[in-house]
């Protein structure tokens, strides 16, 4: 594989993009250097240059032997990559066995205790609270009928939604809660229809059934929500300095209290954002439109309308972190709540800004990989991510 296949395969990991073959061959090579970060250090020029040549030279006859008949691919990337990960770990073999810096056998066990350091991402967790106070762990919950209340059935699908279902003649509102830990999130349809998407470290209060003459919901956190469409019936959603109103819209809140700012951003249809006074009176508002983010400072009244980029605000609903001109802690807060774990930081990050696009269903070092090629340093202890520079 030369340089320019390998950067091929580096940008499209970066940007999101890497089929699993990829990302496969990928951390195999991060994880030969990081076995042995000053590996080439101890090497000589001519054992340098043989161990490239021999390597080299193994992958080109793999490569050659995945040409098949005309009329059909003449590569196979998953044999290829698959090859070049087998000749990393053999590379390093060959290397410290004939130089008998270390065996095998400690290889192989550094190996082991790297993926043990390691974090997995986070998954569908969270916590129904009931009107009475009862907790249910939905993890927990079979798929069906988990309780009837107030006219409301709720029940939980096979997909890991719960869904609230209306019957009967609309009784007075009883509020349920569902909340999610870091290292969670969690997926919910109300009564009338609308759809939510809870992240991590979020909550949502909200009414088994909608009886007033508005449909009241409070959040903390960040939410995603498709709101079914009842222009007698504006849906509403209260923040802890904040009102968002609507009729029938896609739009993505943030709200958690360690970010500098609250955010909508609006995906389809329209609202209009009220700040909120510590008397809970609308003191100013905002209507944006598609494509716009609604920004106002904690502590503050004033919203600033801006452009939303792309799709960054809801990546994480879509499966994947996006990050264009974030600063370090902003990305690490957001790692924070997903993988759940505690950062710590040493050093002067001065105002580098960083961009990229990654899989939420990586493993922590998956992420921790693209600030590696940013010559940020990270190391894993426990459940906590120190970060140097």
């Amino acid at each position: 594989m030369d340089k320019e296949a390998f950067l091929t395969i580096l940008g499209k990991y970066r940007a999101g993009e890497a089929s699993a073959e990829e990302v496969e061959f990928l951390h195999a090579y991060y994880n030969f250097f990081e076995i042995k970060g000053n590996i080439f250090e101890e090497m000589d020029h001519s054992s340098k240059a043989l161990l490239k040549e021999e390597i080299k030279s193994e992958l080109d006859f793999k490569i050659a032997q995945t040409v098949v008949p005309a009329g059909r691919k003449l590569w196979r990337l998953n044999q290829i990559l698959a090859a070049a990960a087998v000749l990393l770990v053999v590379g390093i073999a060959v290397y410290f066995i004939n130089l008998q810096l270390t065996g095998l056998n400690d290889v192989r066990m550094q190996i082991a205790e790297a993926k043990v350091k390691d974090i997995a991402p986070g998954g569908n967790h969270a916590v129904l609270t009931l009107a009475d106070g009862s907790a249910i762990k939905l993890d927990d919950q079979k798929n069906g009928l988990l309780t009837n209340q107030e006219g409301a059935v709720i029940s939980k699908t096979k997909d890991g939604q719960i869904v609230y279902h209306h019957e009967g003649k609309a009784a007075a509102e009883v509020y349920n809660t569902i909340s999610t830990p870091r290292g969670g999130q969690y997926q919910l349809v109300l009564a009338d229809g609308t759809k939510v998407w809870l992240n991590a470290a979020s909550s949502i209060r909200f009414p088994t059934v909608f009886a007033g003459k508005s449909r009241n919901v409070e959040i903390t956190g960040e939410a995603y929500f498709e709101v079914t469409k009842n222009r007698e019936k504006p849906f509403k959603v209260f923040s802890r300095n904040q009102e968002v109103e609507v009729l029938g819209t896609h739009f993505n809140l943030n709200t958690y209290e360690d970010e500098q700012y609250d955010q909508t951003t609006l995906l389809e249809g329209s609202v209009k954002v009220y700040r909120l006074n510590e008397a809970g009176s609308s003191v100013n508002a905002q209507t944006i439109i598609p494509g716009q983010v609604a920004i106002a400072a904690k502590g503050t009244v004033d919203i600033k309308v801006a452009r939303a980029v792309d799709d960054e605000a809801i990546a994480w609903k879509n499966g994947y972190f996006k990050f264009s001109k974030a600063d370090i802690k902003t990305i690490m807060r957001q790692v924070s709540r997903w993988y759940n774990v505690d950062v710590v930081y040493k050093g002067d990050f001065g105002n580098d800004l960083f961009g990229g696009k990654i899989n939420r269903t990586d493993s922590v070092s998956g992420v921790l990989r693209i600030l590696k090629l940013s010559n940020i340093n990270t190391t894993i202890k426990g459940r906590t991510i120190i970060i140097s520079n």
